[in-house]
């Protein structure tokens, strides 16, 4: 079976969509981590901790959904690093030892993640941007 066969289902556009989704449910992973970053308390208990989008793709194969392809967010993980102990004897979260538990979110690392997703989701949306023309110009000389 040839490649094209196996794409006929399937368009740039398809893929680019897929990754705009991806890339937003990213971005507002960050964006929560950012905001949480000095949260010492959770209604689960504890203070928060960072959490990551993990994606996924689909090979290419005869049978695919062409709705199943491109990239998705397969789940959303909790990093269980260490958490970073401040001594604040004053605080109400500290502990015996007068130690408080901040999140495992380093705010630096964060802004760099999320430039790259800002830059990934705009790829994305130029290429949605380009299929749209393409199309356009098709229509266009298909009428002259």
């Amino acid at each position: 079976m040839s490649r094209n066969m196996i794409l006929s289902g399937v368009s740039a556009t398809d893929v680019a969509v897929s990754g705009l989704k991806a890339q937003r449910i990213r971005m507002n992973v960050i964006a929560n981590n950012i905001a949480n970053a000095l949260t010492t308390r959770t209604p689960r208990g504890g203070a928060f901790r960072r959490q990551m989008a993990v994606f996924r793709g689909n090979q290419l194969h005869p049978t695919i959904n062409p709705d199943r392809f491109g990239v998705r967010v397969k789940s959303v993980k909790t990093d269980f690093s260490p958490l970073r102990q401040v001594y604040e004897p004053g605080h109400p979260d500290a502990t015996a030892d007068g130690y408080v538990s901040y999140p495992n979110v380093d705010v630096s690392v964060e802004m760099v993640n999320l430039v790259a997703a800002q830059r990934a989701y705009d790829a994305n949306v130029a290429v949605v941007v380009s299929g749209k023309r393409m199309h356009q110009k098709a229509l266009e000389i298909l009428q002259a």
